[in-house]
C-alpha cells in the first residue's frame, strides 16, 4: 500500500516547498497545480518559514552556549563558596574566630557542617550568607579571611547570578520560538500534503510513467507498506 511520507526535518520541508515553487514557475499555466493566489501565499509562507528556521537555529545555539556558561559558572561558584566555608571552619578550629560568630554566616555554633551546594538556589543562598556574615564580622573589627577573600567569592557569585538571568532570557525566547516553529511545521506539512494530493488528483488518469515524472518534479515521497515491513522511496 502506498501513502505519502511527510518530511522529517525543517531542511527537508524547505527543500520540498522550494521545489514546488520552482516547478510551478517553469511549467505552462495550464499544467500548474496552484492558482496565482495560492502560489503567492506559498511563496510568502516559505520565505517566512525559512527566516524563522534560521532565527530558531540561532536561538538553539545561543541557549546551548548560555547553558554551557551557566554550568561552568555554577561549578566555579560552588568551588569558591565551599572553599571559603572550609577556610572559615579552619579559623574556628584554630581559635582565630570565635565559634559563636559562625551564626553570622548562617551556621549553628555547635557542629557546623559543609552545607549542600548541589542546586542553584542553595549556591545563591550560601553565597549571600557568606557575604553578609563576612561583612558583619569585619565591621565588628574582625580580620578578613583570605585565600579566598570574600571579594573573590562575590565575583564568582555575581557572575553566576548573571548567567542565571541570561540563561532564563534565552530559554524564554527559545520556548516562544519553539511554539511558533511547531505551528509553522504543522502548516508546512499540511501545505505539502494538500499540494501533493492535488498533483495526484490532476494526474490520476495519466500513465504510470507520466505520473512518476510529475511526482518526482514535485518531490512527492511515498511509503510502501508490505506486512510489517516499511520501505521509504522517492518517486
Amino acid at each position: 500500500m502506498l501513502t505519502k511520507k511527510l518530511p522529517d526535518s525543517d531542511e527537508e520541508r524547505l527543500g520540498i516547498l522550494q521545489t514546488i515553487l520552482d516547478q510551478e514557475e517553469i511549467i505552462d499555466a495550464s499544467d500548474r497545480i496552484l492558482s496565482i493566489t495560492e502560489f503567492h501565499d506559498l511563496r510568502q509562507f516559505t520565505t517566512s518559514f525559512e527566516a524563522t528556521v534560521s532565527v530558531f537555529s540561532q536561538a538553539v545555539e545561543n541557549t546551548e552556549k548560555a547553558k554551557n556558561l551557566y554550568d561552568d559558572l555554577f561549578k566555579n561558584a560552588q568551588l569558591y563558596i565551599s572553599h571559603f566555608i572550609q577556610v572559615l571552619f579552619l579559623t574556628v578550629i584554630r581559635n582565630e574566630i570565635r565559634t559563636e560568630q559562625l551564626t553570622l554566616y548562617g551556621f549553628p555554633e555547635d557542629n557546623p557542617v559543609l552545607p549542600d551546594l548541589s542546586t542553584e538556589e542553595l549556591v545563591l543562598k550560601w553565597g549571600e550568607n557568606l557575604m553578609r556574615g563576612e561583612s558583619e564580622r569585619t565591621y565588628r573589627g574582625g580580620i578578613p579571611l583570605y585565600n579566598p577573600a570574600i571579594a573573590k567569592v562575590k565575583v564568582h557569585y555575581e557572575l553566576f547570578k548573571e548567567a542565571i538571568y541570561s540563561l532564563s532570557i534565552y530559554e524564554k525566547n527559545l520556548f516562544r520560538l519553539q511554539k511558533k516553529m511547531d505551528d509553522l511545521r504543522e502548516k508546512a506539512d499540511n501545505l505539502i500534503f494538500d499540494i501533493w494530493s492535488k498533483v495526484e488528483e490532476k494526474y490520476i488518469n495519466y500513465s504510470s510513467e507520466a505520473q512518476t515524472v510529475k511526482f518526482k518534479a514535485y518531490k512527492i515521497q511515498l511509503l510502501y507498506r508490505k506486512g510489517d515491513q516499511l520501505n521509504v522511496f522517492d518517486i
